[in-house]
């Protein structure tokens, strides 16, 4: 359960972050017999293709948006694909520059039992 909640703190404060004023966050779930998604959307600057391949890396920021002025500090995303990972899930993303960016914490049915 722990290792869920701090998934998605810093998955939603990334969103609250990274999305200017007036834009939208979004939350969702879906379920099947495979297991739980636990979807955190935004309409913030998102992430172009280059950079989304190494978001995970422990220390890795994009230049523009992920500076010490704003409070990133290259470490969350890492602690979080290494949580997702220790409870047999894993982190997705979908983003676009510009447009906002999807992560999905996918937890397989026992790990998502367990979180409860």
């Amino acid at each position: 359960r722990r290792l869920v909640e701090t998934v998605l703190d810093n998955l939603i404060s990334n969103a609250i972050r990274y999305t200017p004023a007036g834009g939208t966050i979004e939350l969702s779930t879906a379920v099947d017999q495979r297991g739980i998604a636990i979807a955190v959307k935004d309409t913030g600057i998102g992430i172009s293709p280059e950079h989304s391949k190494r978001i995970f890396d422990r220390l890795y920021r994009v230049d523009e948006a992920r500076d010490r002025a704003s409070g990133g500090s290259g470490l969350g995303l890492a602690i979080s694909q290494r949580a997702a990972r220790a409870i047999g899930g894993r982190i997705e993303l979908r983003s676009e520059r510009g447009a906002g960016s999807e992560f999905r914490l996918v937890l397989p049915r026992q790990a998502a039992a367990a979180a409860r």
